[in-house]
């Protein structure tokens, strides 16, 4: 007899290779995100704005006055900043006190602010009237409160309105933007 071999089994296909499997999850990956990056802004619009690039429509198919307002508003944000230019209000600024526990001191170093040199010549050429304003704003202070963060910081802005409303009123057109203290001495 013959001996009977059974059938030998078809050769077993292979399945993809762990390799194609794993660049086809890339793949499948990176649609993805690509899809995302488009899909979020759009709708991010869509719920802003109801698809109308974040500014609802009157009746006539215009915008409203104050929406209009508030996109040149941030067009100008988008504007970049002058360079910012620094002046000293020098020599510093001493005053004293009188306290409990005997005369007290206070010796303050300014600096001004602008983005324009017109603002700074202003600020210099009206020095003495903003020294003027910042002394009388100094001693109207108590020493403790100028010893606090929260003093100092209230200190800052009123002085910086001071030196604002003598440049306002001597004609210049634009503010100082920030008054910096570059040195405060406390006894």
């Amino acid at each position: 007899m013959e001996d009977e071999k059974a059938p030998a089994a078809p050769p077993a296909t292979k399945g993809p290779s762990q390799m194609k499997l794993v660049i086809a999850g890339a793949l499948a990956l990176f649609v993805a995100l690509v899809a995302a990056q488009v899909a979020v802004p759009l709708i991010n619009g869509f719920i802003a704005g109801a698809g109308h690039g974040g500014v609802a429509a009157d009746e006539d198919g215009e915008a409203p006055a104050e929406e209009e307002e508030a996109i040149e508003e941030d067009a100008e944000d988008d504007v970049p900043l002058e360079p910012a230019l620094y002046t000293a209000l020098d020599p510093p600024f001493v005053v004293s006190y009188d306290s409990d526990g005997g005369p007290r001191y206070l010796q303050l170093t300014l600096q001004a602010m602008a983005r324009n040199q017109k603002t700074i010549d202003a600020v210099k050429q009206h020095a003495p009237a903003i020294r003027n304003s910042v002394l009388f704003k100094l001693s109207g202070y108590e020493i403790d409160v100028l010893g606090t963060q929260a003093g100092k910081e209230q200190l800052r802005k009123d002085l910086l309105a001071a030196a604002n409303d003598i440049l306002a009123k001597n004609g210049a057109k634009q503010p100082i933007e920030e008054l910096y203290f570059t040195s405060i001495v406390i006894q």
